[in-house]
């Protein structure tokens, strides 16, 4: 009797045993597939690789778990959180200094140790659906509300949109510098060009040499600058007059030199208006019948030569959306 009991107390533990082996095995599986899909989707989403991260370390707390989260947080610009992560893989594992793993956590926290006096950066994102932002050479679904803690140099911020339309920004960070912002918005799409061609035909005509408001035109401003000149010739008249007036008073006081000489200034003044309003009124005359007569040519040239067929020609208007409104041009074919 106690045989029996002592073979079937065996028979349970051996059960037992294989039970938990096949159940460790099955855990170390979902372990390294849970592992190597954060690590291959950090390539692509930095954001759902640190989702992952998460809940591969609330399952299996490990050196290479807590790696692949500081690894994340660095990535999303954490820099306090990813030397946390780091520092907890060097010391509370008991890793020896040979592990890959403790290894790559040194170097990774070297990276980050002098990030306290970093430049802050406060990111926004307006990301349309299906698109994505890139920040360097990483990619995010999102961005964090939390500030960036940038290392000194330029940093590229990218927004991409589902069609493949982007919007570039590059900053310059420094340490010990305030903060920057930046709104991260994808540019509107350029309206694309619509032409509309509307065809207006000219009506044919028949019209004269020489447009009749030319030659109309020339004799009516030659008239009219022959006018100007019999101005400037009323002028000489006057000015005559007055030369004969202070001539008159120079015989009435030749026996008073004082007044003599006086109007014998005046007389002399009067001479000269009398040469330039003359100098004017001929050349005003002169000019105005030339051009009257070359107006009169032109219509008699004119009116003695053939018509002319003026050729129907076709008038385009083109409508072309902008980004404040339409706009609308002429266009003609010769």
């Amino acid at each position: 009797m106690r045989s029996i009991k002592t073979g079937a107390g065996l028979g349970i533990f051996l059960v037992s045993v294989l039970g938990c082996g096949h159940a460790i095995a099955q855990d170390r599986e979902d372990y390294k597939a849970r592992m190597a899909g954060a690590a291959a989707v950090m390539k692509t989403d930095v954001n759902e690789a640190y989702r992952q991260y998460l809940e591969i370390r609330a399952i299996y707390a490990g050196a290479d778990v807590d790696f692949g989260l500081g690894r994340a947080y660095q990535r999303l610009f954490q820099c306090e959180q990813a030397k946390y992560y780091f520092t907890q893989v060097m010391v509370a594992y008991d890793l020896p200094e040979t592990n890959n793993t403790f290894q790559r956590a040194v170097a990774s926290f070297d990276e980050v140790s002098s990030c306290d006096g970093w430049q802050q950066l406060k990111l926004t994102c307006e990301i349309p659906a299906g698109g994505y932002v890139m920040i360097d050479n990483d990619r995010f679904s999102s961005c964090w509300s939390r500030p960036y803690s940038m290392p000194d140099g330029k940093h590229t911020f990218k927004i991409v949109g589902a069609d493949g339309r982007e919007t570039t920004k590059v900053l310059t960070f420094e340490s010990g510098k305030a903060a920057q912002s930046l709104n991260l918005v994808l540019e509107p799409e350029a309206p694309a060009e619509v032409e509309k061609t509307v065809e207006i035909e000219r009506t044919v005509a028949v019209q004269e040499r020489f447009n009749p408001a030319l030659y109309w035109g020339l004799i009516a401003g030659g008239v009219a600058i022959a006018g100007v000149g019999g101005i400037f010739g009323a002028l000489a008249n006057d000015a005559r007059a007055e030369e004969q007036k202070w001539a008159d008073y120079m015989g009435i006081y030749s026996s008073h030199p004082e007044q003599y000489e006086m109007y014998k200034k005046k007389r002399d003044s009067a001479n000269d208006d009398v040469k330039l309003n003359h100098i004017l009124m001929y050349s005003f005359v002169g000019v105005g019948a030339a051009v009257a007569v070359t107006g009169a040519a032109l219509a008699i040239v004119s009116a003695v030569s053939g018509k002319e067929r003026v050729d129907t020609n076709t008038v385009s208007t083109y409508v072309i959306p902008n980004g404040d409104g339409l706009s609308m041009g002429l266009g003609v074919n010769f």
